[in-house]
């Protein structure tokens, strides 16, 4: 199993957070999968997200490279990788200075190819045996767009269950996205499902 985390930064998880919204997904993460993994030597692939208008001068930007804001609440120690940094909803939309906050920021333009590329690099080969589980926010929006755009790769992906959550965090909601839109491009996978998978 490979994990992935979408949009885990402080604005979306912590309170004070521009988007967060007290998502029970975030202290699932935080309090269960992240000991496991530590305890158990797995790495988490990130993608984060640049939301800077072009030039970087509007002030409401959020997850803003340099602020508090933009910072992951993913430990440092589980991401051996350098995370991806996207622009837009989809992963492969990304921006020139993306994720530097010295940087003045370009406007969201395609990189399909870097995407694969760092795809690679971060967890494997799609060939690579188990499936690649997602988690993060906002279950609708990016961890969608992440799961449908790491399926098209030939990658055989999934959504833990507990470890996302729309963007009001109704779990009805939730729970009745998970079994239709979602279920087209990836299965929802169950925490204990997922450490089956990797023989804990």
């Amino acid at each position: 199993m490979r994990l992935i985390s979408v949009d885990f930064q402080h604005d979306f998880v912590s309170p004070g957070g521009v988007h967060f919204r007290g998502q029970p997904c975030v202290g699932f993460v935080t309090g269960t999968v992240v000991p496991f993994v530590r305890a158990h030597g797995i790495a988490v692939a990130e993608i984060v997200s640049d939301y800077r208008s072009p030039g970087g001068d509007d002030a409401d930007a959020t997850c803003v490279p340099g602020q508090w804001g933009y910072e992951s609440a993913i430990p440092p120690d589980l991401k051996p990788a350098a995370p991806w940094v996207k622009a837009s909803i989809a992963p492969t939309w990304v921006r020139d200075g993306g994720g530097r906050a010295d940087a003045v920021p370009g406007p969201p333009r395609p990189d399909p190819t870097g995407f694969a590329t760092w795809l690679e690099a971060a967890i494997g080969p799609p060939d690579r045996s188990g499936p690649v589980v997602i988690m993060g926010l906002v279950l609708e929006v990016c961890v969608l767009a992440t799961l449908i755009e790491v399926g098209l790769r030939g990658y055989s992906a999934a959504v833990l269950m507990e470890g996302v959550d729309t963007y009001d965090g109704d779990q009805r909601r939730k729970r009745e996205f998970l079994d239709t839109l979602a279920g087209f491009w990836g299965p929802p996978m169950t925490w204990p499902q997922c450490v089956t998978a990797l023989g804990g």
